[in-house]
């Protein structure tokens, strides 16, 4: 019977473009098996994920899925601002810039340049 803790460990970056975090999260273990891991992680300036796990590689086609799974539910999510804002649903756009109230910040009193 042979260990997992045993086994080597394929590392490898997938690029992040069009896949969620959340979706990659929480569908790694689908697709990989309950010791496959992913975390984010930064290569030669790209963003992505580092995964890591005991058997093969993600296949195109399960890269293609999460990028299809990513999109419905970055969708669903801008819907879901959209309805919160008060906004007509049909108006929800990924990438539309949403305001966010910003807070004020005051210097100490005490603060002075160097002259």
């Amino acid at each position: 019977m042979s260990s997992v803790a045993g086994s080597e460990y394929n590392r490898y970056f997938l690029p992040g473009w069009g896949i969620s975090r959340n979706i990659l999260f929480s569908h790694i273990h689908f697709f990989l098996g309950p010791y496959a891991t992913a975390r984010p992680f930064s290569y030669q300036g790209r963003e992505g994920y580092l995964v890591m796990t005991p058997g093969p590689p993600l296949t195109e086609k399960q890269i293609e899925d999460l990028q299809n799974l990513s999109r419905q539910y970055e969708q669903q999510a801008a819907e879901r601002m959209v309805v919160s804002q008060g906004q007509p649903e049909q108006d929800a756009f990924i990438n539309r810039p949403i305001r966010v109230q910003q807070q004020r910040r005051y210097a100490p009193n005490y603060y002075r340049p160097y002259r």
